[in-house]
This record gives C-alpha cells, structure tokens and sequence, in this order.
C-alpha cells in the first residue's frame, strides 16, 4: 500500500512523535512517505530511518492567503503526483488544504488524526466559532478520523459530518531508552542532592507552567529545585516570572534537550500542568520510566491517570494544588513509588504503540 503521511511542522512535538511512530511501524510493509513543512528534527529522524520526505519550505502553522494558496497548489500537485493509496493527515493546518486538495486530486482514502482541537486554547468566540467551522470542513473530506484519546472523540463527535467517521485510537509507546539518575543530573547540571519536580514540555501557553512556578514559590521544601526541559514562544514571559518571585535558584529552564524522555530518572516528581491536553506522550514515557506523576485532570490525561492510583490528579491554573501535591509526595516516599509502579503497569498493558498500529491497520485495510 502506498501511504503519504502529512504533517504541517517537522519541529518533534507531540504529534510529529506520532507521525514518526507511524511512519517508521508502517514502512516495514507498505511504502511511506512523509510531507511536512521545513527540515526540522521530525525529518532528521525519518532519514535515519530511511524514510523518504517531501518538504514544502512555506507549510507553517502561521496564517497567511497567499502562503496558503500556494502550499495548497504545491500539495495539489503532490498529490496528483505521488497517488497514494491513502493519505494520514495530522494537525489543523494540513488538515484544511490537505483534506481539500485531496478531494480535488482523487485521493480515495483520507484519514484525518485529531491530536486535540485548538478552540481549548485561549480564544475570542469568534476565533473558536471559525475553527469549528474549519475542522467541520476537514471532517467533511475525510473518509475516515481517528481520535488520539476518548476525549479528543467527545468533542470531534459534535461537529457536523463525525460521528459516522470517527474512531479512538489511542496513543501508544515503545520502551523508553534512559539514563541513570546520576547520568542524566550530571548532563543537565543539576545537583545529585536536590528534589526535582521536573516538567517536559513546550513553552507554551497550553502547558500551564506559569502557574506551576506559582507553586513552586509557595513552598519551603528543602533543596526543592523546578526544571522544565523544553523550548517555546513564551521564554521570556517565564523568565520576567521566575526572576519576580525571586525563583532563580528553584526553577530552571534548559531548553530543548533531543531525545528529552532519556533524561526523566533526573527528576523526583514528574509533574503535568497543562491547561488542555489530547493524550500526552510524556505521560506515557513517564510511566515507564517509573515516575510519581501530577496532572491536571484535562482532556485524555484521566485515560492515563487515576487519581491515587497512578498518580495525582489536580484542576487546571490551580497553583495551591500542585503545592499540596508535591507537599504529599515529598513527605510520602512510600506512595509515591506505590503510583510509580502502577502507572508503569498500566502503560505497559494499555498504551503499547503495538496495539496502536494494529489498530491502524485495520483501518488502512477497509
């Protein structure tokens, strides 16, 4: 079967790691290729697995008509091109021009893979009013849509054209390559004495790391440190944060660290604090690394996440709660490897990217 993979960034999010998951599973018996926009690490990855992309420079998430007109003729003609069997598309962006371009080029299956629905972010009612409008259109070409979690298939079900069309399918992970405890605070230069909360994760506004600082300056806990591994657009907004609440000596921001699961055994708790969340893949990697976990009780994060039993789940922009939860885990050393153990169990039985592709595959093969 001849699969084109689309995605609109190549940067390694969460839905990049899935095409990558895909790409790589699906090559070993049909013919995958992968579009995307720039040459960033998604495309890196896919060379080393000898997976063959096409990229189109101007694909970006910005907004732009005469961009957009002219990354939705290049995809035309890709398409018409290329003739796959089936074509995956993933995130909103390539989803809109995709999902019509395919129309027009004669592409008999179009899978469309929500990784979450952008009217959870902070928006105006108009601007969440247009993104429904946007997505009900994708639905409307696709043939089939997948939803990453049962959350993501609640919402997508109440737009117009999805319920016939929609399945969950939900996120899966393999063993998680990682390094020592010592190894991994030796790399990212923090103390081997500290207690480390430590967040993955984009800096973005979605995550709610703005008010996981708040937390951490609401505590007194002795060598406490906060390191949050990632990179994002409001750097500088948690900088002004951290440098106000006189935090310089608790909270850290290392940056974007490749292949970032590896270096989890760094911290003590790993904590979540995301205003939204589809199905987080750092949930899963930090269940099998045998991670105590918080969460915000959000979109699939439950699907993961039983409260005292796999972790601890907190409400959203709630600083005094993510204090109390450390607080409890810092002071209970038992429980906190009892929920270690479980969430690790439960990843291992549940969310295998195993199980994942052969679900897939019986779509394909419909």
């Amino acid at each position: 079967m001849k699969i084109l993979i689309a995605i609109t960034k190549s940067n390694f999010g969460g839905a990049q790691r899935y095409v990558y998951d895909i790409a790589a599973s699906l090559s070993k018996t049909n013919d995958v290729s992968v579009l995307c926009g720039g040459s960033g690490l998604l495309v890196e990855k896919l060379s080393a697995e000898k997976i063959r992309t096409i990229s189109i420079p101007e694909l970006d998430r910005d907004v732009s008509i005469s961009k957009d007109i002219s990354v939705f003729f290049q995809i035309l003609k890709i398409l018409k091109h290329e003739k796959p069997d089936v074509l995956i598309l993933n995130s909103s962006k390539i989803g809109g021009v995709g999902s019509l371009a395919a129309k027009l080029a004669g592409i008999k299956k179009i899978i469309f893979v929500a990784h979450g629905f952008a009217w959870n972010e902070d928006r105006s009612a108009m601007q969440k009013f247009a993104i429904k409008c946007l997505y009900s259109l994708i639905f409307l070409f696709s043939t089939k849509i997948i939803a990453v979690s049962g959350a993501i298939y609640e919402q997508g079900r109440t737009l117009p054209f999805a319920k016939e069309k929609m399945e969950v399918i939900r996120l899966g992970i393999d063993a998680v390559s990682l390094l020592s405890k010592e190894a991994t605070r030796q790399a990212l230069n923090i103390s081997q004495d500290a207690f480390v909360v430590g967040t993955l994760a984009e800096l973005h506004p979605i995550k709610g790391l703005t008010y996981a600082i708040d937390a951490i300056s609401l505590l007194s806990i002795p060598g406490l440190e906060y390191v949050i591994l990632g990179e994002g657009e409001i750097r500088n907004e948690l900088e002004k944060q951290i440098a106000e609440k006189k935090l310089s000596d608790k909270v850290y921001l290392k940056g974007f660290v490749k292949d970032g699961a590896k270096y989890l055994k760094a911290f003590d708790i790993f904590l979540l604090p995301s205003l939204s969340e589809a199905l987080s893949y750092t949930l899963l990697e930090a269940g099998l690394a045998e991670m105590p976990v918080i969460a915000t009780n959000v979109g699939g994060v439950p699907e993961v996440i039983e409260n005292d039993v796999t972790g601890i789940l907190i409400r959203p922009k709630n600083p005094k709660e993510i204090a109390n939860a450390i607080r409890l885990l810092y002071e209970n050393k038992e429980k906190s490897i009892e929920l270690a153990k479980n969430l690790h169990d439960s990843v291992t039985k549940n969310f295998s990217l195993k199980k994942e592709i052969t679900e897939l595959e019986k779509i394909l093969a419909d």
